[in-house]
C-alpha cells in the first residue's frame, strides 16, 4: 500500500514526487510512466532549452471556463514559490528578460536532474507502466487490478506532441470518477494561411506587430519576432494569438495583419522609400526590410522591377499600406500533434481550491490536464509547478 501514486512522470509528477519526498522522506510514493523514460515532453520545450518559468506573470495571461480568481494569488507568484526546490532538485536557473531557463540552456539538463533526485530519495519509479483503470473500494485506490495507494495525483498533461506520451489519457481517468472535461482544442501553434506568396516569404524572421481580426473585429495583438514556413505563420507572437484563433468556429473571416514597422508613421515611410529614386521598389524597400520580403511587397503590387521614380504618389501609398497592413486569411490552425499546449481540460469548478476533487476524496488533479493554459514563455510550465505545489502541501498536511 502506497501513500501516493502519481500517474505520469513528466514536469508535474517529477516535480511532485521530489517535493513531497524532500518534504516527507517517509512518504511511501509510487511515480508511474508510460514512456521507458521520464519528462519526453520536457526535452521539446523551449526548443530544447525548456523555458522553466517567467517572472512576469497576470491572471489574464492564462485562460479557462472556470474563474480562477481563487488560483489569483498562486498563478501570479510565478516562479517565486518552485524555484529554490529546483535548485534542491539541481536545476540551477538563469534570467534572460523575465523568461527562467536551466542554467545549462539545455532542457536535457532538467531531465536528467530529476532523475538523479529520485534516484538519490529512493523514489520508487515504474517505467513502461500504462495505467488503464483506476477504482475507489472504500478508502482505497486500486490502479490497474493490482497497485494500491491511499491517494492518486493524476499529471498525465494534455494530449499535445501524443509521440512523447501525451495522448488524453488523463482525461478519461478523470472522467471515470464524473469529472468534466471541457472542449479541447490545440494551442500554442502556428496559423495556416492561404496567402498566395506564403512559399516565397518561407524561412524570413521578422520583428513585427501581429493582430488578430474577425473580419473587422480586432481580438488581440503582440509584438515580436515573426517567422514564416511553406504554409503557415509561425513564432512567440502567432502562438499567443494562436490562444484565440483556436476557438474560433471553422476559423471563418480569420485574418492575421502584419505591422511591419510598427515604430514608423506612414508618412515617414513615404518619404523614406521615395527618397530611394533610382533604387527599383524592391530595393528600396530592402533598405528597411528583409529582401525577400519586398520582393513579395512588389510582386503582390505588380511594381517588381519598377523604380521608384516612375511610380504614382498612389502606388507609394499603396507600398507602405501594405508594409503598416500586410493580411494573411486564415484558414486553421496547427493540430495536436504540433502545439505545445491544450487548451481546455479538466473542469476546475469540480475541484477544491487545493485541486482535490470533490467527486472523489483523495483524488487530485495538476498541470496541463486541468482546464488551464497560459501564454507561450514559461508560462505554461510555471502552472505546471505551481499548481503541484498547492496539490503537494495539501497532501503532506494529511501526513503530519
Amino acid at each position: 500500500m502506497y501513500d501516493v501514486i502519481i500517474v505520469g512522470a513528466g514536469a508535474s509528477g517529477c516535480f511532485l514526487a521530489l517535493t513531497l519526498k524532500y518534504k516527507n522522506p517517509n512518504l511511501r510514493v509510487l511515480l508511474l510512466e508510460k514512456n521507458d523514460k521520464l519528462g519526453k515532453k520536457i526535452l521539446i520545450t523551449g526548443n530544447g532549452r525548456c523555458n522553466i518559468g517567467n517572472k512576469n506573470i497576470k491572471i489574464d495571461d492564462y485562460s479557462s471556463n472556470s474563474s480562477l480568481d481563487n488560483l489569483k494569488a498562486l498563478i501570479e507568484s510565478g516562479s517565486d514559490n518552485y524555484t529554490s526546490l529546483l535548485k534542491a532538485f539541481g536545476v540551477l536557473i538563469t534570467n534572460e528578460e523575465d523568461r527562467l531557463y536551466p542554467y545549462s540552456n539545455q532542457a536535457l539538463t532538467v531531465c536528467k536532474s530529476f532523475e538523479r533526485a529520485l534516484l538519490n530519495c529512493g523514489m520508487e519509479v515504474m517505467y513502461n507502466y500504462d495505467v488503464n483503470a483506476i477504482k475507489k473500494e472504500n478508502d482505497t485506490f486500486i490502479i490497474n487490478d493490482e497497485k494500491k495507494s491511499k491517494m492518486v495525483v493524476i499529471a498525465t498533461g494534455g494530449k499535445t506532441y501524443p509521440k512523447t506520451g501525451s495522448t488524453g489519457k488523463g482525461y478519461e481517468l478523470l472522467k471515470s470518477f464524473g469529472h468534466s472535461i471541457t472542449k479541447l482544442y490545440p494551442s500554442l501553434t502556428s496559423l495556416k494561411t492561404n496567402y498566395k506568396y506564403i512559399k516565397d516569404l518561407a524561412g524570413v524572421r521578422v520583428n513585427a506587430k501581429v493582430s488578430l481580426y474577425d473580419n473587422d473585429d480586432l481580438i488581440t495583438e503582440e509584438n515580436g519576432q515573426l517567422q514564416f514556413t511553406k504554409d503557415s505563420l509561425s513564432g512567440i507572437c502567432v502562438f499567443n494569438l494562436s490562444r484565440y484563433a483556436c476557438k474560433m468556429p471553422h476559423h471563418k473571416n480569420l485574418f492575421i495583419k502584419v505591422d511591419y514597422a510598427s515604430d514608423k508613421k506612414t508618412d515617414e515611410l513615404y518619404n523614406y522609400i521615395k527618397s530611394f529614386s533610382n533604387y527599383t521598389i524592391e530595393e528600396a524597400i530592402s533598405c528597411m526590410l528583409n529582401n525577400k520580403l519586398a520582393k513579395v511587397i512588389s510582386k503582390n503590387l505588380k511594381l517588381e522591377g519598377k523604380k521608384v521614380t516612375n511610380l504614382t504618389d498612389n502606388d507609394l501609398t499603396k507600398v507602405v499600406n501594405i508594409i503598416k497592413n500586410m493580411t494573411f486569411e486564415i484558414t486553421s490552425t496547427g493540430d495536436f500533434d504540433v502545439s505545445q499546449v491544450t487548451s481546455g481540460g479538466a473542469s476546475l469548478e469540480e475541484f477544491t481550491d487545493n485541486l482535490e476533487s470533490k467527486k472523489c476524496k483523495g483524488l487530485y488533479a495538476v498541470g496541463e490536464v486541468l482546464d488551464v493554459d497560459g501564454k507561450c514563455g514559461g508560462y505554461n510550465l510555471s502552472w505546471a509547478f505551481n499548481s503541484t505545489l498547492l496539490v503537494a502541501n495539501d497532501i503532506l498536511k494529511m501526513f503530519s
